[in-house]
This record gives C-alpha cells, sequence and structure tokens, in this order.
C-alpha cells in the first residue's frame, strides 16, 4: 500500500523529467480530508475553512510525494459573464445548475517548480471529476468554474488547458446573506466538458460583450412587419424569375472584377468560390466548395487558383475598395481598425505562432491579422486588410517557410499599429474617401504614436484602459519647492499629479447623464455616461485637450474613450460614434458566422490574402441585397425614432406625445424613419438566395415568419421599457421623493 509524504525540499524541471506519474487521490469523506484542509489552509492565500454541501477534493502526488491540492464544489447561483456565455434564461439556470461546479482551491506547493504542471493537473482532475461527481452524486457535470486573482496571477494554467476567460468580477464577495465590496476583482474562466450541452446552448464569448450587442441591434435596423410586406420588398418577383434572375443580379456584382483574372477559366473559379461563400455549405474551405460546384476533378484546380495561379489581386482589392466607398462614403462616417485573429494548428501556416488571440481571449496558436473597416448611415464593410507576420518569421531560422509560403522577398517587420495607421492614411489619400471619425479600440488608443499618425482632418475616437491617466485641467509647469534636504529640484513638473479615468468615473461629485443613443432591434438604446473636457499625459506633461466619454454598460462595466473632437463640439457628436466603431466586429462576425472567412485552409501568403479578398467581395454583394430590399416605412412603430443622440427626458416626453397621437415637435425625434430600413439581416438575405446556390425550396413563409417575431420582440421590449422609465421619471418627480 502506497504511502504518501509530504516533502518540503524543492522539486524543479519538466514534468517530462520525471518517470514517476502523476495521480489524484479523493480524500474528501476520509480521513485525509482534514489533512487536505490543513495544507491548503496554510500554504493557499485565501486559506481554508470547513465547507459544507457537494464537494470533491484531490491530493496531488508525484509517484509517493504530495506536490499540491486541488478542490471543486458546487458552482455559484448568479454570475453575469457565464450566464450570458451560456445564454440561458433564469429558468434553465435554475434547473441546471446542479450540472456545474467550480474549481474552489488550486494549489501547487511552493517549493515545487515543474513546468507544464498546473494545466496537466487541470486537464488530468476534470476527466477523473466527471467520473468521481457522478459516482457520487448521481448528477452528470457539464461545466467548470473558477476565480482568479489578477492582481496575484495571469491564468496561464487555465488558459492553457483550454478553459475559457469570461471577463472580470466586480469585487464583491458573500458574508452571510449579503455581498460585500472588497475591491478585489477577479478574472472568471470557465470549460465546457460535455459535448451535448455544448451542442445544446453554443456558449459563445461574442455574448459578452453587451456594446457589441447593441450595435448588431442598431445595425440590424428597425424590426417591422405587415402582412404585405414581403410583396412590397419584390420579393415574389425574385422568386418568379429564379436562377436566371438572381445569375443576372450575382454577374452584375462580378463584371468589374472580370479584368483582374488571368485566364479564362479563372473566371470560373471565382465563381466559384463566391457560389461557395453564398451557400449553406457546413465548410467553406476549398476542397466542399469544390466538390460541391464542380466535383472532385476540380478540387486541385480551385486551390492552385488560390495559391498560384497568375492574377492580380491587388488590383482586384482596389477595385473592391472602390465599389465599397461609392456605397458607403459619406460625410459623417468613421473608419474603423482592429484586429482579427484566426486559431491555427501546426508550425508551418504563413504568420502562424504562439501569441494572443483575440477570438480565443488566450496566447495560444493563431494567425493574426490587422483590418480597416467603415460605418456609416449607408451601411458598413472592410476596406483593406494584411496578415501580420511576427518578428520571429524574419529570423534565419525561418527562410525555408518564408519561400515554402511565398512570402514576398521585399516584406519587412511591422507592428500591428504601424501597419493600422499605414492603411488608415492610405485609404484617407483617395481621392473618393469622405469621412469624420476613426476608431479603435484601447490596444491602438494607449499608442500616443499612433494617435498622432492618423490624418488631421478626422477625429479619433478612441478607447483606453482604466488606469490611462489624464489631467482634470491644465497645469501650470512649476519647479516644485525645496523640501530643504538633498539637492535642489531644477526639472520643472505640473503642479499637480494626473488622475486615472477610473477616478473620474467613481467620482460622485460629476453626475451621471441618461441618454438614448438610438433605436435597436429591442427598442430605444438607453445609456449612462459622463462627458468631460480633460487634458492628455504626454510623457508626465499635458499635452491637448481632449473629450473624455464614460459609458456604464447594462451589466455595470465601464468604457473609457478619448476623443480629439473640438472643445466647442455638441454632445452628440462624441456620442454617436460611441456604437459606431463596433461596425467592424460585426463585419468580423458575418464574414466568419455566414461566409467562412475563417474556414480556409491555406497555408500560403497569397493563399491567405486571396481567401480574405474573395470573403469580403461575397459580403459586399449580400449588402448590395440588403439595401436592395430596404423598406421606407409608411407608419409609425412602437416608440419614436431618432438619427443621433437625445436625452431622456426629451424621448420620454416625445414618448408620451406619441402614444397620444400627438405631433413630435421635439429637434431629432420623429414618428418614424424618414429613410428606408434595411430590415433582412444577412441570415434573411442568404436564406432568401440559397435556392439558387444549392438547394430549391420553398422559404418566404419563414422569412415572413421571422420579420413577424421581430416585430413583435421589438413591440413589447420597447413598451416595457418606456413604462420602467416612466415610472422612474415619476418617482423622482413626486413630492415625496
Amino acid at each position: 500500500m502506497a504511502v504518501y509524504r509530504l516533502i518540503t525540499s524543492p522539486l524543479e524541471g519538466k514534468l517530462s523529467d520525471f518517470r514517476e506519474s502523476v495521480r489524484l487521490i479523493k480524500v474528501d469523506e476520509t480521513k485525509w480530508e482534514s489533512y487536505w484542509d490543513k495544507l491548503v489552509n496554510q500554504y493557499h492565500y485565501l486559506g481554508y475553512d470547513w465547507q459544507f454541501g457537494r464537494r470533491v477534493k484531490y491530493m496531488i502526488c508525484l509517484g509517493e510525494r504530495i506536490i499540491g491540492a486541488i478542490g471543486f464544489c458546487s458552482a455559484v447561483y448568479q454570475l453575469g459573464p457565464r450566464d450570458r456565455y451560456i445564454g440561458w434564461d433564469d429558468r434553465t439556470r435554475i434547473a441546471l445548475l446542479p450540472h456545474l461546479v467550480n474549481n474552489n482551491r488550486y494549489l501547487i506547493l511552493p517549493f515545487v517548480k515543474i513546468r507544464n504542471l498546473a494545466s496537466h493537473v487541470l486537464s488530468y482532475s476534470l476527466k477523473q471529476l466527471v467520473i468521481d461527481w457522478k459516482r457520487q452524486y448521481d448528477v452528470d457535470l457539464y461545466m467548470v468554474e473558477t476565480f482568479v486573482d489578477r492582481g496575484k496571477y495571469k491564468g496561464t494554467c487555465y488558459q492553457a488547458a483550454n478553459w475559457v476567460c469570461l471577463g472580470t468580477t466586480k469585487g464583491y464577495g458573500k458574508q452571510g446573506d449579503s455581498f460585500v465590496y472588497h475591491g478585489e476583482p477577479k478574472d472568471i474562466y470557465a470549460r465546457v466538458i460535455n459535448r451535448r450541452f455544448a451542442g445544446q446552448f453554443r456558449p459563445d464569448a461574442n455574448r459578452l460583450n453587451p456594446e457589441r450587442e447593441e450595435l448588431i441591434a442598431m445595425i440590424n435596423g428597425i424590426p417591422m412587419w405587415t402582412p404585405s410586406l414581403i410583396k412590397r420588398m419584390g420579393l415574389p418577383e425574385v422568386i418568379a424569375k429564379g436562377v436566371e434572375g438572381f445569375s443576372e443580379v450575382l454577374a452584375d456584382h462580378l463584371l468589374r472584377y472580370m479584368p483582374y483574372l488571368g485566364r479564362k477559366e479563372h473566371r470560373g473559379h471565382l465563381l466559384t468560390q463566391i457560389k461557395g461563400r453564398l451557400s449553406d455549405l457546413d465548410r467553406k474551405s476549398n476542397e466542399p466548395i469544390a466538390l460541391a460546384f464542380t466535383g472532385a476533378d476540380g478540387v486541385r484546380n480551385l486551390g492552385n487558383f488560390m495559391k498560384t495561379d497568375l492574377w492580380d489581386d491587388p488590383g482586384m482589392l482596389i477595385e473592391y475598395r472602390k465599389e465599397s466607398g461609392e456605397r458607403l462614403f459619406e460625410p459623417e462616417g468613421m473608419i474603423t481598425g482592429d484586429g482579427c485573429d484566426f486559431p491555427k494548428k501546426g508550425k508551418h501556416s504563413v504568420g502562424v505562432q504562439r501569441q494572443y488571440c483575440g477570438r480565443l481571449g488566450k496566447i495560444d496558436n493563431c494567425q493574426a491579422s490587422v483590418m480597416v473597416g467603415y460605418a456609416g448611415a449607408k451601411g458598413y464593410g472592410i476596406l483593406d486588410y494584411e496578415l501580420y507576420m511576427p518578428e520571429s518569421w524574419f529570423e534565419e531560422s525561418h527562410t525555408k517557410l518564408r519561400k515554402q509560403n511565398l512570402v514576398p522577398g521585399d516584406l519587412a517587420f511591422k507592428t500591428k499599429n504601424q501597419m493600422l495607421s499605414e492603411m488608415i492614411n492610405a485609404i484617407t489619400r483617395s481621392g473618393d474617401f469622405q469621412g469624420k471619425y476613426v476608431g479603435v479600440d484601447c490596444s491602438f488608443g494607449m499608442d500616443k504614436a499612433f494617435l498622432d499618425s492618423l490624418p488631421d482632418e478626422l477625429i479619433y475616437f478612441a478607447d483606453v484602459c482604466y488606469n490611462a491617466l489624464v489631467f482634470r485641467e491644465r497645469p501650470l509647469i512649476v519647479l516644485p519647492p525645496y523640501s530643504g534636504r538633498g539637492r535642489k529640484p531644477v526639472l520643472l513638473k505640473p503642479e499637480f499629479p494626473p488622475v486615472s479615468v477610473k477616478s473620474l468615473a467613481d467620482d460622485d461629485s460629476i453626475p451621471w447623464n441618461e441618454v438614448v443613443l438610438g433605436n435597436g432591434e429591442k427598442g430605444p438604446v438607453i445609456a449612462r455616461d459622463k462627458l468631460l473636457r480633460v487634458v492628455e499625459v504626454r510623457e508626465n506633461n499635458p499635452g491637448q485637450d481632449v473629450w473624455l466619454y464614460i459609458r456604464r454598460m447594462e451589466d455595470h462595466s465601464i468604457k473609457y474613450s478619448l476623443c480629439n473632437a473640438p472643445s466647442d463640439a455638441p454632445p452628440e457628436d462624441i456620442r454617436k460614434p460611441a456604437l459606431m466603431r463596433w461596425a467592424i466586429e460585426q463585419c468580423f462576425r458575418e464574414c466568419k458566422e455566414y461566409l467562412g472567412m475563417d474556414h480556409y485552409e491555406v497555408r500560403s501568403w497569397p493563399g491567405w490574402h486571396r481567401h480574405i479578398l474573395i470573403t469580403l467581395i461575397a459580403h459586399l454583394f449580400v449588402n448590395k441585397l440588403r439595401q436592395q430590399f430596404s423598406v421606407q416605412p409608411r407608419s409609425p412603430g412602437s416608440t419614436p425614432f431618432i438619427e443621433q443622440p437625445v436625452p431622456l427626458d426629451d424621448y420620454l416626453d416625445a414618448y408620451e406625445k406619441f402614444e397620444n397621437d400627438e405631433r413630435i415637435d421635439l429637434p431629432n425625434i420623429k414618428e418614424f424613419p424618414s429613410n428606408p430600413q434595411q430590415i433582412l439581416t444577412i441570415g434573411l438575405v442568404l436564406k432568401l438566395i440559397s435556392p439558387f446556390i444549392v438547394k430549391l425550396g420553398a422559404i418566404l413563409n419563414e422569412i415572413d415568419y421571422q420579420l413577424k417575431n421581430y416585430a413583435d420582440s421589438f413591440a413589447s421590449h420597447s413598451k416595457s421599457t418606456m413604462a420602467f422609465y416612466r415610472m422612474s421619471r415619476c418617482e423622482q418627480i413626486s413630492p415625496s421623493g
């Protein structure tokens, strides 16, 4: 019988260096449980008290030596990021919560320094936990969660074990029946361990960004439906014309790209690729598309077309950008920039390496790219893109891979910020460009050199981190007073230090504003924000005067942005771009979810860029159809319509008149839109054209049904939202209030 001992001498090396295997010894409800409790209480930074309820505890051993401990208990009753990630409602959560567990303690003893041990134990323990939890409690496990103190740990072992970071807690802990703020937010990690559960709910990290979801709702337009809507859109006529009518529309779209192809057969290859992207194929890479549209003999030809065949894809990209600009550019538009990452296995695809992958939320094997988008009143789209080549790919060790993947010989290393700056400046220098704003996230917004490189004629709206520093007002630059000890000061400094943008959000003396930013698919989008004039910090000294925009989201998280709009800019000019920047995220989602942008199975530099280009040409075609089937509203909906942000009080006054069938005479608020609305989402457009791509079928009834559901949901949510805010206003002005 094995005897397990605690030895405090150092134990170092790689996991593969040790002959002994890692073992998990289940100790709960045994005489060893008290020893587990004492060990964790002594060495874990949180300590450990006796715990009631369901639990499973393992002692971690290497051979016969105790090297750590890990424990699991029932999951947290309510956790916003986790519940949004899963996508379940309250009733479902209560019913299925027993199938979730929490990794409440994980300890590798401080004198054990074995590389890869922590992630190995995590993976191993989940396999054993599924068996033991079922045996002990007769419950199948679906998902595991945990909390990582971000001030002490980076969560590297959880990332390496394929756990997903869902966000951050708000810094509260439960004491008795109430929650107390302890000021130590923790990262939330989770991993789904049941395939049936994953298939039923399809957990999605995209649900964790409420600002992005609001933009999706606004882009999709106001839901509307009438019994004759399908006829007014002309859909029956399109169906009646059949394949011939659709072929004409698609041919017109592709005609301007034909001059950039090489041989005659290239036209067929481009058409095959576009039809594959628009189809209902589950996988939209070269082989499935070729098999579906040309047969097995076409697989190699289509692969050569994407990699080695000679045709002018740079010229085609310029033509695509020109056509996109013709359809999108307008004076109030925003050019946007962001990174778009693609998880990738192996080491031989161009530009791949272990690096931060935004899609996974962790460091993993992936290809990274930088893309430029555009958003405005006419729509949205991606204008330019380029694959990011890590610096290691320019080293001698990668010479063979660069040659195999046809990387241009004159390509030099550039940071992502340099790439985005060059692309934005190239687009704005084109003669037909129109726009007012440029929007970026905090990875670019925290880079002062990047902001300085942007075109002077554009107003930037740049997200920044919570710890970004600003001066509340412009300080004088003075010589600090001499303290009487040491050397006398000789360097001039600001008369008072800067403050973090988070401290301004927490400052109760600066009131929150309540505004309506726009109309979403669930009614008016209501926000709480602060809008301040501040002075940016440059090398610890004051820089230029800028606007600080602070917005509290529905989940109580806070977004911070700096904007260099003029000091006399009206508030709506600062609030308007707050949502426009996320249009590029909408493009990424549509191109990946519907058009196969991340389905490629190519390794080369030209193969990757050609795949993205064809995806964007297909995306532009779908957006053309969305514009073609726009509908002009003929009667009011459930709530008034706005074209730019307005104060909530003004909107509530307008809603009172709207309900009483009175004329609305408030500025920027109307009974219904004056311009046609794009009510068909990209998913509905692809349903509409799918009979002409792969299969025939009756789909008008389904589209009609979905449009009616959207409209009913919009009306119901709008009325409940207005009732809530009207009641809140009444309580504020009541004599007892």
